[in-house]
């Protein structure tokens, strides 16, 4: 989906639940808890919250600051986390601080996780810092809070990033990453150290975490699949996708004269090479051992070209990682079935990626999980799904429809004939295409008659070199050819009296401009 065709932008707003402390009172004004005295009700307290970070301060008037940073943290991640206020200088406290071993000089933070004490806290003292720390306490250091980072311009959220491509036209280079990705963290420190060389010569590096709420919208407007994706802006548009080298010098060199720099895709590390995943990786030897004992596994059989792999792939490797946060049981698994075929056809996997589930290591059944959330839900509790419904026709299998379907093979054969050509490029999972591909159908029928014009469709999980010749980055991308010279992209709306008002003005426009061509001739 283009950026200029999105009307309005949605952002998500949490509305927590106010948090009802086990013990103690809530100030009316903050969501602090700051009434607990004895040692058994902070204990309580822990059993009931998994999530709790306590400041202990032994003087008032000295830690002001940090206690008011404190109070407004409470109140933005009520619903998240628990947030404790004790203060050891009161008479009827002092007994509870030495209790829990605690001297704060004159503050001391302490992060408490499912019951038992966690971490001291070590990060910045600031609401931003407290509430990413809180969203995710096991986590690691935010990239935007790394000193290292300090010359990466971090975008908390994707409206001041579409605020900031309006106002500022300087070349720009953004890297769409999650925290739990390996390559994303080894990428890390040469993307910081390029944005600080380059800062003097006017080029900027960004980074955009686009696991969070507020960042959802940028993966689908950028069609984002995999991680890190690093695209390039200049004049605040979307220019190309960098695949250069990733590390610091490929980088520089590219920001400094992005036409002089082959741009070359990069040998893509093999999925068993990442040393951050959670995901064990099966081979023939190892195939059985390694199941026999586990009572509950999911293997995913792939292949390392499918793109319906490489897009599922970053969903099972956060699902096993917060399998193993949460102490979720099970196991997930992954096997290269492209090097691996004798087990591949043992178990008559015939598509990618394929899904089974094993008990000790007996198959049992096939599963359709491809999201995290799906996933952890799925292994939580193990349940054979239900026979799944007859499959889909694809768009070309439908018989009640006027729109002549393009290939690899017929795509230039086809518009070089064509005066009026409007080619819609598609993906049959994509929902926006899904929607207007009726429309797109109706407008076909009602233009049939005309042998100067069609509508045509290219599916470009199957044709993909035709979709890459004419720079397809989203779906679907809709372009208008006149016998193939004359290309234009479409941004005009999407129902049937849109589609057919263009294809006729299109008409109307077209011979006026060859007869002024000829009179000049």
């Amino acid at each position: 989906m283009q950026l200029t065709q999105l009307t309005t932008i949605f952002l998500a707003i949490l509305t927590p639940t106010i948090i009802k402390p086990a013990v103690g009172k809530v100030n009316s004004k903050s969501a602090i808890i700051e009434d607990i005295v004895e040692y058994k009700d902070f204990k309580k307290l822990l059993r009931t919250k998994t999530n709790v970070l306590v400041l202990f301060s032994s003087n008032g008037k000295q830690s002001a600051e940090q206690i008011r940073v404190f109070k407004e943290t409470a109140d933005a991640v009520k619903g998240t986390g628990t947030m404790v206020l004790m203060d050891c200088s009161q008479a009827e406290k002092k007994k509870l601080c030495k209790k829990l071993k605690v001297n704060p000089e004159p503050v001391a933070l302490k992060h408490y996780k499912d019951g038992d004490f966690h971490k001291d806290y070590d990060r910045q003292m600031s609401v931003t810092s407290m509430v990413n720390f809180m969203r995710d306490p096991a986590g690691d250091l935010p990239w935007e809070e790394d000193p290292v980072g300090k010359d990466v311009i971090h975008f908390g959220d994707y409206a001041s990033f579409i605020k900031h491509l309006k106002k500022d036209i300087r070349p720009m280079l953004v890297m769409f990453y999650v925290p739990w990705c390996g390559f994303c963290k080894r990428l890390k420190p040469d993307f910081s150290k390029a944005a600080t060389e380059l800062k003097s010569e006017g080029y900027l590096l960004a980074g955009m975490d686009v696991e969070r709420q507020e960042n959802a919208l940028a993966r689908r407007v950028y069609n984002i699949t995999g991680f890190p994706t690093i695209i390039y802006f200049e004049n605040g548009k979307f220019k190309q996708i960098y695949e250069g080298d990733n590390n610091k010098d490929g980088i520089m060199a590219f920001m400094r004269d992005p036409s002089s720099v082959t741009i070359k895709k990069p040998k893509e590390l093999e999925w068993s090479a990442d040393t951050n995943s959670e995901i064990v990786h099966l081979t023939k030897q190892g195939f059985e051992p390694a199941l026999k004992d586990e009572k509950s596994v999911l293997v995913m059989f792939y292949a390392p070209w499918c793109g319906h792999c490489k897009r599922m792939k970053p969903e099972y490797e956060k699902a096993a990682l917060e399998m193993k946060q949460k102490n979720v049981p099970g196991v997930l698994a992954a096997l290269d079935a492209t090097k691996e075929s004798a087990i591949a056809e043992q178990y008559k996997v015939k598509g990618y990626p394929t899904i089974k589930y094993f008990v000790n290591g007996q198959f049992k059944f096939d599963v359709n999980v491809r999201d995290a959330d799906k996933i952890i839900e799925f292994m939580k509790d193990p349940k054979e799904p239900p026979p799944p419904p007859p499959p889909e026709k694809s768009w070309e299998e439908e018989e009640d429809t006027e729109v002549v379907f393009l290939n690899d093979q017929n795509f230039a054969t086809t518009l070089k004939r064509k005066k009026h050509a409007l080619v819609m490029f598609y993906a049959p999972w994509c929902g926006h295409c899904k929607s207007t591909k009726p429309e797109f159908n109706a407008a076909a029928k009602a233009l049939k008659d005309d042998s100067r014009m069609i509508l045509a469709a290219v599916d470009c999980t199957r044709d993909n070199a035709v979709c890459s010749q004419h720079d397809v980055r989203g779906y679907p991308t809709i372009k208008y050819f006149s016998y193939l010279k004359t290309k234009q992209e479409y941004n005009g709306g999407r129902k049937r009296e849109d589609f057919i008002a263009y294809m006729k003005k299109a008409n109307d426009i077209v011979p006026k401009a060859k007869t002024e061509q000829h009179e000049e001739l």
